[in-house]
């Protein structure tokens, strides 16, 4: 047997997995959302932001007449088949509500076109209240431009946001 051509073949083997295996740990290390602690701990950071310090900014028109709060705006979306679901909460009832902005992702592929979505949400609490915003579980800024109670807010109601 001829053990020298066995040899170089080996190594070449050898080398070959042993740079597969460190571009594997080079892209799961360094790719976004690894596990890395550094991954980990900006993950941490960037979910328990105050709603102040938020660079993400919704603006929309509000409008108050009857015990009744109405907000219509848009919201830009990753692609035109997401689709965009707002519903108010509570989170202190009679003081403060939270706007929730929520992404449904779709089923099938999908150009990515950045889409501006109309959105528009009503619900009863008192004239005071303060209104707050999250999209996707992340807090955001809400821009709420006031509407006359004589005129309607359907009245081009698509702020560029």
């Amino acid at each position: 047997m001829d053990y020298h051509v066995n040899t170089r073949m080996v190594a070449f083997v050898i080398l070959l997995v042993c740079i597969a295996i460190a571009l594997f740990t080079y892209t799961l290390v360094s790719a976004p959302g690894g596990t890395s602690p550094e991954a980990l701990k900006n993950d941490e950071q960037n979910t328990s932001t105050s709603p102040n310090d938020s660079s993400r900014l919704i603006t929309a028109k509000h409008q108050y007449r009857g015990g009744v709060h109405t907000v219509a705006g848009t919201v830009d979306m990753p692609t035109p088949c997401h689709k965009l679901v707002v519903e108010p909460f509570f989170t202190k009832p009679g003081e403060e509500v939270e706007l929730r902005f929520n992404t449904v992702a779709p089923g099938e592929d999908c150009a990515q076109v950045v889409t501006s979505t109309p959105f528009k949400v009503t619900f009863e609490a008192p004239e005071t209240v303060r209104i707050t915003g999250a999209q996707d579980k992340v807090p955001v800024r809400l821009n709420l431009l006031p509407v006359d109670p004589g005129s309607s807010i359907d009245d081009d109601s698509h702020v560029k946001g």
